[in-house]
């Protein structure tokens, strides 16, 4: 016999939206010193943002409900070397470019010229398809998204799964220090951060226009 499920209501998916935003910013937070917190920030991203169903993505899916659009700005320009960790997949004209830049090191004018096209390019992008397309990290011949760079980490060495074996590009990936950080570690623990400060920008939202009290905002400051 199936049993019977009960829907939420919106202020219990708030209120658990809160929660995980809470958790992640007490991960990030413990990451500094605990490097294994890593695992739980996949997990928390996973549950806020980057799940596979849409309707799982429990930060995104109340923006969209209670009309809360924030964009991810581009790059600050002019852009002083080459970016290529940052670039939107699925883009014949930003693969071209990222090709020319390539090529131009050691030629002044020609990067400067290809940083011009660059520039223009740039533009704003609206959460949800930063989170599915924007790219993470690039180790040839794979390119991660945010979304599939969590999913990755949460789903073979996360907080809640722990695979027998992982893709072959972490395990090279592993092998590189950003900023102190594996380098499949590093652009997701800048996501997070970018994923907190929307998040709590929405809780502050609905506290101002919904009347929604928080729980948690004030602690995490």
């Amino acid at each position: 016999m199936r049993k019977q499920r009960i829907q939420k209501s919106p202020l219990q998916r708030i209120e658990e939206c809160e929660t995980h935003l809470y958790f992640l910013w007490d991960a990030l937070r413990l990451y500094a010193r605990e490097r294994d917190r890593y695992k739980q920030i996949a997990s928390e991203l996973r549950i806020l943002v980057a799940d596979h169903r849409p309707k799982r993505r429990l930060l995104l899916s109340l923006m969209k409900e209670y009309g809360f659009e924030h964009n991810v700005e581009p790059p600050r320009v002019p852009i002083h070397g080459p970016i290529p960790m940052i670039g939107w997949r699925d883009d014949p004209q930003d693969t071209a470019l990222s090709e020319e830049i390539a090529a131009a090191i050691g030629d002044e004018q020609k990067l400067k010229s290809a940083f011009e096209k660059q520039a223009a390019m740039a533009r704003a992008i609206p959460l949800s398809e930063y989170v599915e397309k924007a790219l993470a990290v690039s180790i040839a011949p794979f390119n991660y998204s945010y979304q599939d760079l969590v999913l990755t980490i949460a789903q073979q060495v996360g907080s809640s799964h722990e695979d027998e074996a992982v893709d072959e590009p972490l395990v090279r990936l592993r092998q590189v220090l950003i900023g102190g950080s594996e380098g499949h570690i590093a652009p997701m623990i800048a996501f997070a951060d970018l994923i907190l400060d929307v998040g709590e920008r929405f809780i502050k939202f609905l506290a101002e226009k919904h009347a929604y009290r928080p729980k948690y905002l004030q602690m995490a400051g």
